[in-house]
């Protein structure tokens, strides 16, 4: 597992969800053995539990990679994260390339490929490169990025009649709010679809196969975070009360926010199926164009 150093401050100025992410990796790789920042792929004969979810991340890894047409030799990598698609796809014998903004996690990526693939550290819509590609892969990356820009980029990176597969969270239009956040809604992106110089070639629902990833996140909130969380409030306020009264009156709205999110029991794999589709879906850039 990859720790690259960086800053304190230097990680306090990432966005939030981007900071999101790094967290994600250290604590995932160091607690569960996680290689990647994806969600797992849980086939039937595969346990929800936390030594398992490795396991559930490779089958999606595997997944993506069995959803690549068999004419694509040039693949760009778009939010890789910590490298690991790429490094399979290399692996794999595709040549590729990667893009990622975010400092610490491109640093991850360049050492886990080791020069076997070039990382551009920028976003989509800032890259700038003669290179073309068969396939733009976003791999739980388009909802970090602005929908259209994000896609007409990729468009303007293909070669005729090249390919844009997508794996990712959207937003379905149900009753209620949503405890899990995420996603652009589906209806739009179904709409920004209609409008771009592309054929849908294939449009999966794999929701029930990633839902179990949030059985085990409400789990982990239940056993770990909520406990460690109640501690640390109960030794602040006997040890410090006028710190915990200070942090209460001042940060109140955030704290609020934070305890709805995590501690409302919600965050599970019922409220993903009934919030949310996950879907792969993969485009064709019309040749004409």
């Amino acid at each position: 597992m990859f720790n690259p150093t960086l800053p304190a401050e230097s990680v306090a100025a990432f966005p939030s969800r981007e900071r999101g992410l790094v967290m994600a990796l250290i604590f995932g790789g160091h607690l569960f053995k996680m290689q990647d920042l994806h969600y797992g792929y849980w086939p039937d004969d595969l346990a929800v539990e936390w030594v398992n979810f490795p396991q559930a991340q490779a089958a999606y890894t595997e997944f993506l990679v069995g959803a690549i047409p068999p004419s694509v030799k040039t693949i760009l990598d778009v939010g890789c994260g910590a490298g690991n698609n790429a490094l399979r796809l290399v692996e794999k014998g595709y040549l590729v390339d990667c893009v990622s903004p975010n400092g610490y996690l491109t640093e991850v990526a360049k050492q886990r490929l080791e020069g076997r693939a070039q990382v551009f550290e920028c976003r989509i819509e800032e890259l700038e490169t003669d290179r073309r590609y068969d396939l733009i892969l976003f791999s739980e990356s388009l909802l970090f990025m602005p929908l259209e820009a994000a896609l007409d980029k990729a468009l303007a990176l293909l070669n005729p009649g090249g390919d844009i597969l997508i794996t990712d969270v959207f937003k379905l239009p149900a009753e209620g709010k949503s405890p899990i956040g995420g996603g652009h809604r589906l209806p739009v992106f179904r709409e920004v679809l209609a409008r771009l110089h592309v054929e849908v070639i294939q449009d999966l629902d794999m929701t029930a196969r990633i839902a179990p990833t949030f059985d085990l996140i409400g789990r982990a909130s239940d056993e770990m975070i909520k406990p460690a969380y109640d501690l640390m409030r109960a030794r602040l306020g006997l040890y410090h009360p006028w710190i915990l009264k200070f942090l209460q009156w001042k940060f109140r709205d955030s704290i609020e926010k934070y305890e709805r999110k995590h501690f409302s029991g919600r965050r599970t794999g019922e409220s993903f199926l009934k919030y949310k589709s996950y879907r792969l879906l993969l485009l064709r850039k019309n040749l004409n164009t």
